[in-house]
């Protein structure tokens, strides 16, 4: 299985901070940033395989993955990250998007056994719900019927529609469909919107199952206030990932 990172944005949300420094840098309470977690819980659960598009600052990005040995590191540069969205920079990994894979944003800071509990679950592919937390306001949603996902939009707000956090897990099968659909939006010139405009065209055809995130923690850091308070979420979740000694 492979993992790709969507990293390839500027995060102008964070304020000064993105002037120097790749937004997943952002540094949490426990003093490592937010790749490097993303980076450290992954491989610990047996992901070694990382594509990660890059962006600004891309320098810093291969500098934290150099602290992972282990792993390997496939980065793909969007040259035109400022004039185009992340359906552009999957479009440019398109050919190592070749496995099982999970998707992932840069931005997200998740628990390890949310990690640990989707990999090992028995669905061969899977999209983070909540069905109990508020709808945000400005960001994705996922629309579910009889416990799969069939559309993921910022628009919207029915009934059927939950909150909902950019991390799947794919079959080869469907991820290689996925991109199929990113090829042709590219083609056509549509370059400017998410990546999930394309898979909406065949969401109904997948059997992408609903996975239910309430009992765990993943959430996104898009801003500063963001930055403060999921810094402060995740620590009981890693308390409660810890392992005892004694």
């Amino acid at each position: 299985m492979k993992a790709i990172i969507f990293n390839s944005g500027y995060g102008n949300r964070m304020g000064e901070f993105t002037k120097t420094h790749h937004k997943s840098m952002a540094p949490l309470k426990n003093g490592e940033s937010i790749f490097h977690r993303q980076l450290r819980i992954l491989i610990a659960e047996g992901v070694k395989d990382f594509i990660v598009t890059t962006g600004p600052f891309e320098d810093q990005l291969k500098a934290v993955a150099a602290e992972f040995p282990e792993a390997n590191f496939t980065f793909v540069r969007n040259e035109i990250f400022d004039k185009t969205n992340y359906i552009y920079s999957m479009y440019l990994a398109r050919e190592h998007i070749n496995d099982d894979m999970i998707f992932l944003h840069g931005d997200l800071v998740f628990s390890r056994k949310l990690i640990h509990d989707v990999l090992n679950c028995e669905e061969e592919n899977t999209a983070t719900v909540n069905f109990v937390k508020a709808l945000p306001e400005k960001d994705f949603k996922g629309r579910v019927h009889d416990g799969k996902v069939v559309e993921v939009s910022i628009k919207i707000f029915d009934e059927d529609c939950f909150a909902f956090q950019p991390f799947y897990k794919l079959s080869k099968a469907t991820a290689s469909a996925w991109v199929g659909k990113v090829v042709e939006f590219i083609h056509k010139g549509e370059d400017k919107c998410y990546a999930e405009n394309a898979l909406n065209e065949i969401f109904p055809a997948l059997n992408i199952r609903a996975y239910d995130y309430k009992d765990y923690y993943i959430d996104e850091i898009d801003n500063l206030e963001d930055h403060a308070r999921v810094t402060a979420e995740i620590l009981p979740f890693d308390e409660a990932d810890s392992k005892i000694f004694g």
